[in-house]
């Protein structure tokens, strides 16, 4: 599924290949990324680059992956704080009126920077584009079948060394997959919503734990495709409630209303609900099923 420029969805064929010209970090600039070798290239470039990070204002938090051999530096004058911490191929800093700079090999995967302060970063001394990349990169190692939901169309990737396969489904509003000792890695923007796991796996993002055991199970979206078309919906779930992630109009004013373990509520034109909950989707009831669309995590339930 993919949203219209008026906010409505149409449908489309779920990728299982790394459809990247989707995204909008491509739209950047050759210079500075040429030197990286292709997005989610199997052989990363092996030349050392040198990312430097400089405060124009308030302290701003990053964090960012990159392909591998990932070090502090004081390049352009930078200074190496201990509060600056590398985990893995992964780097979570600070900048306020100040540089940090790292030197690495490989690509930058994600970049992902609050918005209290100001920042520059440049790569081999030229603009970087990091609000052109995607934010974060989430890995899950061991041997498990998965799910998850996202705010943004995740995209499978080659960080940590993790393979790409059938197996790795993503769309509009999340991946599923499964991983036999193995890898598998996505790249995203916004928040990881909901996560399901049936086995045992590492999950990490930008290479920190992502206590997906807190998280959501699910995440379910509904909407209808038609502009004019409206659709009641009522469900029931084997777990508990968590969130309610998304609505336009807020509970009890014509929008959803939760009951325990049972969501009702109705969505029509450029609207949609979306809520996190635990466990599954035990009933699903609608006044117009031509018109309601909806999805659990990656799996498109009506």
């Amino acid at each position: 599924m993919v949203m219209k420029s008026n906010g409505t969805f149409r449908n489309a064929d779920d990728s299982r290949s790394v459809d990247v010209s989707r995204r909008k970090f491509l739209a950047a600039s050759a210079v500075g990324i040429a030197g990286l070798g292709a997005v989610g290239s199997a052989t990363a470039a092996p030349d050392k680059h040198t990312l430097v990070i400089t405060g124009t204002g308030p302290s701003t938090s990053y964090s960012f992956t990159v392909g591998g051999n990932l070090e502090k530096s004081t390049a352009d004058g930078a200074s190496i704080n201990s509060s600056d911490e590398i985990v893995g191929n992964s780097a979570h800093g600070g900048v306020g009126n100040g540089t940090d700079a790292y030197t690495f090999t490989g690509p930058l995967y994600s970049f992902d920077f609050d918005q209290s302060g100001a920042i520059d970063v440049d790569l081999d001394g030229e603009a970087a584009r990091v609000g052109q990349r995607p934010d974060h990169t989430l890995v899950i190692e061991g041997t498990a079948n998965y799910s998850f939901a996202t705010e943004s169309y995740p995209l499978v990737s080659r960080a940590y060394g993790a393979t790409i396969d059938q197996d790795d489904r993503r769309n509009k509003y999340g991946a599923a997959g499964s991983v036999q000792s193995g890898k598998d890695a996505y790249k995203y923007d916004g928040e990881l919503q909901a996560f399901d796991l049936d086995g045992e796996a590492r999950v990490t993002i930008d290479g920190k734990a992502a206590h997906v055991g807190q998280r959501p199970d699910q995440a379910v979206i509904l909407f209808t495709d038609e502009e004019y078309a409206s659709a009641e919906y009522e469900f029931t779930v084997s777990g508990s409630v968590r969130e309610v992630l998304h609505d336009d109009r807020g509970e009890g004013a014509d929008g959803y209303t939760i009951a325990g373990n049972t969501v009702s509520g109705s969505v029509w034109g450029n609207t949609y609900d979306k809520v996190a909950f635990d466990g599954q989707i035990l009933s699903l009831s609608s006044n117009h099923d031509s018109a309601l669309n909806v999805y659990s995590n990656y799996e498109k339930l009506q």
